[in-house]
């Protein structure tokens, strides 16, 4: 059990950094909130993006645990085609990373924090690639025992974790301004890359092992 748990939560984190990390518009977006209007209300946007991460990962769980025991019943295949999916979205995701150079966030007006994160709860909640990934991702830590804890554990961590690095971001952001080089932004958005493709890579081997 306790394996289990620890299994869940670092899958959760690697997830929820692995889909925070990429330094798109957003990202930018938010750094620049914490130029602007300082970390409070750029802390609100970091907590408008965790939570569209938060709610897409807790729909996905649902949504393959409603099919749980279809999805037991050939889980070798699903966890192998979930697993190619992952890995195609971080194969993606790192030829658009080095291939395109960041795009520059619009200009960022005054705003309250409640504002902030509305805001970026609508500009996070537009990407569907987002929920595509938590859906694939999702079948391997749902099983048709009945199990709550694993689940749970999961999205916990997914949530944790992606708040976490967007509170990074607003911190940076009203602390540095637009410091963060061109460098570092790739490197930061190769590494997440990295992670999403460890990720579907440790799936798909479990769904080939368990066709095997």
């Amino acid at each position: 059990m306790l394996n289990d748990i620890v299994t869940m939560a670092v899958a959760g984190v690697v997830a929820g950094l692995g889909v925070a990390m990429p330094l798109g518009a957003v990202a930018a977006l938010l750094l620049r909130e914490g130029l602007v209007n300082g970390f409070r209300t750029a802390a609100a946007g970091a907590a408008g993006v965790a939570t569209v991460d938060l709610v897409y990962c807790i729909v996905a769980v649902l949504t393959c645990a409603t099919f749980a025991r279809s999805v037991d019943d050939h889980r070798g295949v699903f966890l192998l085609a979930s697993g190619v999916l992952i890995v195609a979205i971080g194969v993606r995701q790192l030829w658009q990373g080095m291939r395109q150079p960041p795009r520059v966030a619009p200009e960022v007006e005054r705003a309250s924090a409640p504002a902030a994160f509305a805001r970026f709860v609508g500009l996070t909640a537009i990407n569907p690639i987002t929920l595509v990934y938590f859906i694939a991702l999702s079948g391997a830590v749902t099983h048709s025992d009945g199990s709550w804890i694993g689940p749970v554990i999961f999205v916990a961590a997914v949530g944790g974790a992606s708040l976490t690095w967007q509170l990074l971001l607003a911190w940076v952001g009203s602390a540095f301004g637009g410091a963060l080089s061109l460098r570092a932004t790739r490197a930061i958005g190769i590494i997440a890359s990295l992670l999403i493709v460890a990720l579907g890579t440790g799936v798909a081997i479990n769904g080939a092992a368990a066709l095997g």
